[in-house]
């Protein structure tokens, strides 16, 4: 029995009696910059109680408690209770604003925001009472409440919230959205609209009406809403404060599922809800109509949601600190907080509203507890209302030495009355070691006894009041005093709960408990409860609900995402100790899961956002996808279960559910907007297809294709079948064309484009289906399509040399081809010049196209030149002559006389002579027949005319050689010769014709001045005489024998 008490007083200590023992205490997780301390006084509210405070004259405080509770706390001494208001405490509603009139040293008059039942739900009311004063002239009641402000309230969250009493005796008010926060609920939109009351900042006379200045303000009808409004655009401006320099609110506005903000407002601004959260346009309501044109309003701060070091949860406006005992580095900062995340953080902003200093990261005040409320102390000490101990929380300073801070609990066993004091959570915050004094309360004491004593009272007394002093070795020192019942037996409290059971949203969640005392028998039981929100577990937190005594008690669960209801049964003797169970009940929840047809942002609002998450079955929320998927182009068109609103509406049933947003890709848009399309390609055969940026689907008749470059176009019989062989977009790119027929009807095609070169396949069913792309297609493009060379017979391929790229073509029975190197380019070779070239070897004949098929500018023939290892040849081609090869020193010869002007057209290919020694090529021109000779030895010469036929009357090179000049003339213009190999020439003038001179009798002439000799030009070729040989001249002969040549006169 001893053990078993033990034990429930230790329940009792930590859960009842520790709150009390916090004065002046604080919590000893906090982390704090140096010399700064956490000086705390009991509200007297208890835990997800504490809302508002304000300071008197006196330097007394009231405070409010979200129950309804006005207490006053003296400078010294005990608080009480001056107050129970009637309120709707459900979720966020409650007391949660108190402000003192300027005046209140002759008017007592304060003023409140809280949330009241009515017979249709509840309205939100600013309030001014009056404060009753006992005899002492302290606070004893509340009177006269007169309305300023009522408007009806629609939901159990974000409602009427702080109330400023300016030294003007204008009233500033800060008023919530009032909508739906588990999903997307249009009437947040309200916030927009300057003839709601709801998301503004509102500027009142004290007696309720609109302030002149505000920016909508109506002479006519002050008290229109619109008159009041200051600003709009909030979701839930739930603290804020005057600039004291600015005579601005800076407000720090709750947001919804990523951003806190802290916004300096001017007059008339328009924060941006719901529309924008922070700098971001919100999901599920920037897209709605009434979010369209609503422009960003930049906050002075954003903060993210997040369980890291600078992320918040449930942001709280501040106050600018105007003390002087900070150091200089926080006077004039503009001090703020986190409910959530238990942090402080300090900004500064210049007189134009924007920020110059930003919040310190990682933050420097944490682990402080939950400011619902900041405040100043008479001499500017940053106070706040902390809801999760219900302490009020000065923040002070000291540069030297910090008074050390002094913390104690108790345990009790009544059965021997021996009680056991814990000061081990006693601070010094300069981590001095600290000496520990007890005063029992009896007459003893135990100096310097530790942290930890255990001390046995003597019966007949009940009650006494202990204390802990604690010494650092400065001798500054920190008290606190602790109530003992030693001889009371904690209340035994059972609690019946429904176990393990998880619940629907508005399923009944029944508990009942009874509860027993040894000293008071039975003792009723009051319950509390709490919804403790936990977007992650390391973001926990509460909202404070219903209450109700009796023996049981049941709530329906609760619609809040992400949530658990906590029931607590607590009980509390004759004595003041109070024992508390606790039944959480946990949500039955199911898997909802978004996806897409193509990858898009997803969202589930309740989710913060996600795609995925879990959810309490019965649970109303709204999803939402994007308009456009992440691709930029793909659209919205519905989902797969039917609906097509977006958002829509979703209530989770009893299984898990997933639900698939439809795109409506490019691919599918064109597809779905083209009936003759549809019939075209059939039916769909698979699901569209992603490939890096190109997209396709396959249907029964063809594909379409789709990429941001080239748009929606589809690709259909033979030409498909040739894309999808050559690696369809991975090598050609995605088509930039439908196929279509070609302009003559014969043929179709398709374009594609694959980094920047353009790519074709043409079709005909006599040529089949063949690519072409690059340089050749541009060339083949230049010399006009199929109406040019004709449709291409093959694919382009590369030449075994694997230098080389071609494509042949075909029209009207007429071969063509484009062949390209890097060297050369692109050039056309086609008809006879064609034929020839490939009787040579293509490129390993000539070598490749240098030109296209060129006409000469006669008019009579065409060419292609050629170059192989740089020696450059060329095909000729007239319809007379037929096409044929010249290349080498026979063709720089020949482009010398001028090419075709010269000799005239190739009448052969450049020919091997019979002695393998010399080349040739024959021309005609005007039915002159000429020749090009070549050996090593001669070099490349020309011959025609009558000298050639001369020369070839006496067997080319066989007589008299191979030609070792060009046909020259002689000076003076009469003559003109050719000089051979075998020491022999043939002159001519049109006197004389074409005459062979050789031999002795050559060296002789050439011996006595050629023609400029009295012997002339020659008359007849050498010709035999008996014993030798003989040539007549115009002036003479020569003749050859054995004795030598000598010349005669005629």
């Amino acid at each position: 029995m001893v053990v078993r008490k033990l034990r429930l007083l230790l329940v009792a200590a930590l859960i009842g009696v520790l709150l009390p023992a916090v004065a002046p205490g604080v919590a000893a997780a906090a982390t704090l910059p140096a010399g700064f301390v956490l000086r705390d006084i009991d509200s007297g509210l208890g835990q997800y109680q504490f809302t508002d405070f304000a300071y008197l004259p006196d330097n007394s405080v009231l405070v409010t408690g979200k129950d309804g509770r006005v207490r006053w706390l003296p400078v010294t001494g005990t608080g009480r209770t001056i107050a129970t208001l009637p309120v709707r405490t459900n979720e966020d509603l409650g007391l949660v604003g108190l402000a003192v009139a300027p005046d209140y040293a002759t008017s007592r008059a304060i003023y409140l925001t809280r949330a009241i039942t009515t017979t249709n739900g509840f309205v939100m009311r600013l309030a001014r009472f009056t404060v009753t004063v006992d005899a002492a002239g302290a606070p004893a009641g509340l009177t006269g409440e007169r309305t300023i402000f009522e408007a009806p309230g629609r939901f159990n969250v974000h409602s009427i919230d702080t109330v400023i009493a300016a030294a003007d005796g204008t009233l500033w008010l800060s008023v919530g959205d009032d909508s739906d926060f588990r999903q997307m609920d249009p009437v947040a939109l309200r916030a927009q609209d300057v003839n709601q009351p709801y998301g503004k900042i509102l500027h009142l006379t004290a007696d309720g009406a609109g302030v002149p200045g505000n920016p909508y303000y109506d002479a006519a009808n002050p008290g229109s809403t619109a008159s009041k409004v200051f600003a709009r655009g909030f979701r839930n401006p739930f603290r804020f404060s005057i600039d004291p320099t600015l005579g601005l609110p800076v407000v720090g506005d709750v947001g919804w599922n990523s951003w806190e903000e802290i916004d300096v407002v001017q007059r008339g601004a328009n924060q941006g809800w719901p529309c924008w959260e922070g700098n971001h346009p919100t999901p599920g309501y920037s897209g709605l109509a009434g979010c369209a044109g609503v422009p960003n309003q930049p906050p002075l701060f954003e903060l993210p949601h997040g369980d890291g070091v600078m992320t918040g949860n449930s942001i709280t406006g501040g106050i600018v600190y105007n003390g002087s005992s900070y150091p200089e580095a926080y006077r004039g900062s503009y001090f703020f907080g986190d409910y959530v995340a238990n942090k402080i953080w300090t900004l500064r902003y210049d007189d134009q509203g924007r920020l110059t200093q930003a919040p310190e990261n990682p933050p420097v005040f944490t682990g402080i507890g939950g400011p619902a409320k900041f405040g100043a102390a008479p001499n500017g000490d940053i106070v706040y209302a902390d809801i999760l101990s219900g302490a009020l929380r000065r923040l002070s300073y000291s540069a030297g030495n910090t008074a050390p801070v002094a913390k104690a609990a108790t345990t009790t066993n009544p059965d021997t009355r021996t009680v056991s004091f814990d000061g081990s959570a006693s601070v010094d915050y300069d981590n001095d070691a600290l000496k520990y004094d007890w005063t029992f309360g009896d007459g003893t004491t135990a100096a310097d006894a530790g942290p930890k004593v255990t001390h046995t009272y003597a019966a007949g007394t009940e009650s006494f009041t202990a204390k802990l002093v604690v010494r650092d070795p400065l001798g500054l020192t920190g008290e606190v005093t602790v109530p003992v019942a030693p001889g009371n037996h904690t209340p035994e409290l059972t609690l019946t709960s429904p176990g393990a059971t998880t619940f629907a949203v508005t399923e009944p969640v029944t508990v009942s408990a009874t509860a027993t005392d040894a000293e008071d028998g039975a003792l009723p039981i009051t319950w509390t409860t709490a919804v403790r929100h936990c977007p992650s577990e390391a973001t926990c937190h509460a909202h404070p609900g219903i209450g109700g005594t009796g023996s049981s008690f049941s709530q329906p669960f609760t619609e809040h995402p992400a949530s658990r209801m906590e029931f607590t049964a607590t009980v509390t003797d004759s004595a003041g100790v109070s024992t508390s169970k606790t039944y959480t009940a946990m949500p039955r929840q199911h898997r909802i899961t978004l996806r897409a047809t193509q990858p898009a942002a997803l969202s589930i609002s309740v989710a913060g956002g996600a795609s995925t998450a879990m959810v309490t079955e019965g649970a109303t929320f709204d999803v939402e996808a994007a308009q456009l998927a992440i691709d930029g182009v793909s659209t919205f068109s519905g989902w797969q279960d039917g609906p097509a609103e977006n958002p829509r509406f979703v209530t989770v049933g009893t299984t898990d559910l997933t639900l698939t947003a439809n795109y409506a890709t490019p691919i599918d848009q064109r597809y779905d907007a083209d009936p003759a399309l549809r019939a075209m390609l059939g039916a769909p055969s698979a699901a569209e297809v992603t490939d890096g940026p190109v997209h396709y689907r396959v249907y029964a008749n063809g594909r379409l294709y789709w990429s941001a470059a080239t748009g929606t176009r589809y690709v259909t019989g033979q030409v498909l079948e040739k894309y999808v062989a050559v690696g369809g977009h991975s090598v050609l790119g995605p088509p930039t064309s439908d196929t279509a027929p070609t302009a003559d009807g014969v043929g179709q095609y398709s374009d594609f484009i694959a980094n920047g070169n353009v790519g074709s396949i043409y079709f005909t069913p006599a040529t089949g289906a063949h690519t072409i792309y690059g340089e050749i297609r541009k060339k083949w493009a230049a010399t006009g399509y199929q109406n040019g060379l004709g449709y291409p017979t093959t694919d382009e391929l590369g030449v075994f040399d694997g230098v080389g790229r071609y494509n042949h073509f075909i029209k009207g029975g007429n071969v063509g081809s484009i062949y390209y190197t890097t060297a050369t380019g692109a050039h056309t070779i086609y008809g006879e010049i064609r034929k020839k070239w490939a009787a040579t070897g293509y490129e390993t004949g000539l070598g490749y196209p240098t030109t296209d098929e060129l006409g000469v500018n006669d008019g009579v023939g065409r060419y292609n030149h050629f170059i192989k290892g740089g020696n450059v040849g060329s095909i000729y081609y007239t319809t007379a002559t037929g096409a044929h090869t010249i290349y080498g020193e026979i063709r720089k010869k020949w482009a010398a006389t001028g090419y075709e002007a010269g000799l005239g057209y190739p009448t052969t290919d450049e020919l091997g002579v019979n002695d393998g020694v010399g080349r040739y090529n024959h021309f005609i021109k005007d039915g002159n027949v000429g020749s090009i000779y070549y050996t090593t030895a001669t070099g490349a010469h020309t011959v025609y005319g009558e000298i050639r036929k001369k020369w070839a009357a006496w067997g080319y090179e066989r007589g008299l050689g191979y030609p070792t000049t060009d046909e020259l003339g002689v000076t003076g213009g009469r003559g003109r010769y050719n000089h051979f190999s075998l020491g022999s020439s043939i002159y001519f003038t049109p006197t004389t014709g074409a005459r062979v001179v050789k031999g002795e009798i050559r060296k002789r002439w050439a011996a006595l001045g050629w023609e400029q000799s009295y012997l002339g030009y020659p008359k007849s070729d050498e010709y035999a005489i008996s014993g030798g040989y003989r040539s007549d001249f115009e002036g003479g002969y020569i003749i050859y024998t054995s004795a030598g040549a000598r010349d005669y006169r005629w």
